[in-house]
């Protein structure tokens, strides 16, 4: 059931933990029970959009937080089939609406893997590549503030140019989704640490 609460001023001491948040009703489920989901969905939005303002107002973070979160959700929900919608999906998969740390982490060291393995598959048959310089190669492409080749030899410089296309792709993917999460989690860091918006 959908939380109502319009018109009615929250008191500071007023508790919403526990709470389970009703469940948001799927567009294009085939197991839709709900005949006008849009509506429902409307519903949700805009009664999430009071408690959190409300929420706010006596200075309950955390409950802003997960109303934000719910509100976005509905909104992912709503968006029409396009390339917002798909962006509004990502956004809730890889950083749940922006409260999630360990998701854009995982993601993160999911790519460096990728890209680590990759690289270091093809720099076993490479007599001038250690370990340690596919590590470096690797860590300075998806890092944004560290050069991948400042401290790199010549010779060992060289042998990585000499790489084949596929792995410069790889790292470039890696290079340019890698800011991406960390911002996604310095975001969720910044709501966990209570910081306002």
């Amino acid at each position: 059931m959908t939380p109502i609460f319009h018109g009615r001023k929250f008191h500071p001491l007023c508790s919403f933990r526990d709470v389970s948040w009703p469940e948001i009703p799927k567009r294009n489920s085939q197991n839709n029970i709900d005949k006008n989901p849009d509506g429902t969905l409307h519903n949700q939005i805009t009664c999430y959009e009071y408690i959190r303002t409300q929420a706010e107002n006596i200075g309950q973070l955390e409950l802003r937080k997960e109303m934000i979160r719910q509100e976005l959700a509905c909104r992912a929900e709503m968006a029409e089939p396009s390339f917002e919608r798909v962006l509004r999906k990502a956004y809730g998969w890889i950083c749940d609406h922006g409260t999630s740390v360990g998701r854009p982490a995982l993601a993160l060291l999911g790519l460096w893997f990728v890209t680590f393995f990759a690289w270091q598959g093809w720099a076993a048959d490479e007599a001038a590549i250690t370990t340690w310089d596919v590590l470096y190669h690797t860590g300075g492409r998806m890092l944004p503030l560290v050069s991948g080749h400042a401290y790199v030899e010549e010779q060992t410089l060289n042998a990585i140019r000499a790489a084949p296309p596929a792995l410069h792709v790889l790292s470039t993917i890696a290079a340019v989704l890698s800011p991406f999460c960390l911002f996604l989690m310095a975001l969720a860091l910044r709501l966990k640490f209570r910081m306002s918006m």
